[in-house]
């Protein structure tokens, strides 16, 4: 481990020199990226099968040459090198072995909040960390702890990867030396907070179990819990930690001022499970610092702890969630002793400061929590475990979604609300989708296309979206005008541009359809007058909505295809004009129906 102001490695001796030697010669020449389904064509020489079939595909006038030797090559004989592109997948995984010596694991900034409460999040470390190619499938379990500032969160944290360290290198379970300095989570003594957000260890733990790996992350975090710091902070933090953890630690005696937090997390985590159908609240620990009585720790003292302070909140109903929680199983606890002066006045945080009675606690505490950790796998609403990269597509969408608000979270609720009414503009726009699906599926017959003109279709996708627009406005929550009059603007010029999107195609789907069936025709007939008629259909179908094909196609394969040529020409030069006018008609249609121009005949004369 090292800490996050460790400078990188120096890369090791003549091994690394000779792993990117390696991945230059697995280099296709013409997308000069790492080979992807090699080929090897005649003259020897390796490229991405999908490389070389468009470099051959443009236009070749002296032959397929390869791009390398300028040696002609048959296109059609392509050989597959399965052996080439195993040692591809090996070298890409040697190679990032290699480059994760070069920099020490070190805890990145996941998220920051601005001072106007305004939530960022790091993009590239959830991409590196979550939505890497090799983890992205692994189950995981997240550690995550918040409690007021200063009171040692990322000394803890620190000594739980020392831990995670040992187990993943299938060692007893450890915190380190005894004259180790403590590096990891940036730390130190005092009562100025250095964490500012969630911070997260940038190199997930990978645990294996009978056969099973599991990918292990630890969160440190900041301000969901300080009594200094804006509500809106502490809710949207207090959300996103429950979002990302599997087994929270939640480091504060049970004081008025800790509880009344701890009703409000309670409260936002049921309605952020709610949201992305995650299961509420998988294990929550409660870890009280600095015990008075360090012969009376651990965890059976915890639990007398516990009962005395759920029977006091029986009294208290504003506590309900936190009662109801306390009492569950999927809570526990554990009491520390004060760790000694010597460990305080430290900077380096090494064991031989601790207490004996303070390092004995934490070593049982730390041990248990990470020998358990595989009970604490994410999981959804219905028991099912949530894997690395679906977690991190989560992630981008719940601060997507408090990045688009403009509006402050007063209360558990509006937070809430903007989750469901983001969720609610997804399930419009995919209703949309579905319904163009269904209207003009991608394995359409030419027949069924020309049918429809794309002004009419128009007609029938505006008024699916207009429906649309209502049912969302009607499920919209919350009570602020401004807020929901954003949402149905926002709402409305996607729909829009939807339209736009599905018309425009489904236009040059109607003109292809419409030119080829007149292709089809004038090469039914054994003249060139079978030109004109494969225009008039051509242009017909691009005006009508009647199909007129009935005994067109069929003819003479040697005379005909003088009329398919003409047909096909005369036929798109029509239809470009008739594309033309349907987009003017288009763009001042009213909604009740076709033009007279959606019933002219168009033979030319």
């Amino acid at each position: 481990m090292g800490s996050s102001r460790s400078k990188p490695a120096a890369m090791p001796h003549d091994g690394s020199a000779h792993f990117y030697k390696l991945k230059e010669d697995i280099t296709c020449s013409i997308c000069l990226h790492e080979l992807k389904d090699p080929v090897s064509i005649t003259c020897g020489h390796t490229f991405c099968k999908p490389c070389i079939s468009s470099y051959w595909d443009a236009l070749q006038p002296f032959g397929h040459r390869c791009p390398e030797c300028r040696k002609v090559c048959p296109k059609d004989q392509l050989i597959p090198a399965y052996r080439l592109q195993q040692l591809v997948c090996n070298v890409q995984l040697a190679v990032k072995e290699e480059q994760s010596k070069q920099v020490p694991a070190h805890a990145v900034q996941l998220v920051h909040t601005d001072a106007s409460c305004r939530m960022w999040l790091d993009e590239s470390a959830v991409d590196r960390c979550f939505l890497d190619s090799e983890i992205s499938d692994y189950p995981l379990c997240l550690i995550c702890v918040i409690g007021e500032k200063r009171r040692g969160k990322s000394s803890l944290l620190n000594y739980i990867l020392r831990a995670l360290h040992s187990l993943e290198t299938g060692q007893p379970v450890s915190l380190g030396e005894d004259e180790e300095p403590l590096k990891g989570f940036d730390w130190r003594s005092g009562t100025d907070s250095l964490t500012k957000g969630i911070w997260l260890w940038s190199r997930p733990f990978i645990l294996e179990k009978n056969g099973e790996k599991m990918a292990v992350f630890v969160l440190d975090t900041e301000g969901s819990m300080d009594i200094e710091s804006d509500r809106e902070t502490c809710i949207k933090l207090s959300a996103l930690s429950m979002l990302l953890s599997s087994y929270l630690v939640c480091d504060f005696h049970l004081k008025t001022t800790e509880l009344d937090y701890l009703e409000m997390y309670l409260y936002v985590s049921e309605l952020t499970g709610e949201s992305f159908s995650l299961q509420y609240l998988q294990h929550l620990n409660i870890l009280v610092r600095d015990w008075h009585n360090p012969d009376n720790c651990g965890h059976e003292a915890a639990k007398s702890y516990i009962e005395h302070e759920t029977e006091r909140m029986r009294k208290n109903a504003t506590y309900r969630r936190v009662l109801q929680t306390l009492r569950s199983p999927s809570v526990s606890a554990f009491l520390l002793p004060h760790p000694g002066k010597a460990f305080l006045r430290s900077s380096q945080g090494k064991l031989t400061d601790m207490d004996d009675d303070f390092r004995s606690h934490l070593t049982t505490y730390v041990s248990d929590l990470v020998g358990g950790l595989w009970l604490y796998r994410k999981t959804d609403v219905h028991g099912e475990r949530i894997t690395c990269g679906h977690l991190g597509r989560m992630l981008k969408d719940f601060v997507g979604t408090l990045q688009r608000e403009n509006f402050s979270f007063d209360s558990p609720m509006e937070m809430f609300y903007a989750l469901e009414n983001d969720k609610n503009m997804k399930n419009t726009l995919k209703k949309f989708q579905d319904f163009v699906d269904t209207e003009a599926p991608i394995t359409s017959s030419p027949l069924k296309i020309v049918r429809v003109t794309t002004s009419k279709m128009r007609i029938v996708v505006t008024e699916e979206a207009s429906h649309l627009l209502q049912e969302f406005e009607q499920r919209l929550q919350g009570s602020e005008d401004a807020a929901r009059q954003k949402l149905m603007d926002e709402m409305k010029t996607r729909l829009d541009q939807e339209v736009e999107r599905f018309c425009t195609e489904y236009s040059k789907r109607f003109t292809k359809c419409a030119v080829g069936l007149g292709c089809a025709v004038g090469g039914g007939i054994l003249s060139l007058a079978g030109g004109i008629v494969g225009a008039a259909v051509a242009g017909t179908l691009l005006a009508t909505e009647a199909a007129i094909l009935t005994g067109a196609v069929g003819g003479s394969l040697t005379f005909g295809a003088i009329g398919t040529g003409v047909g096909a020409g005369v036929g798109g030069v029509i239809g470009r004009k008739e594309k033309i006018k349907d987009q003017a008609m288009d763009s001042t249609c009213n909604g009740n129906g076709a033009t007279s121009e959606d019933t002219q005949q168009l033979v030319p004369e």
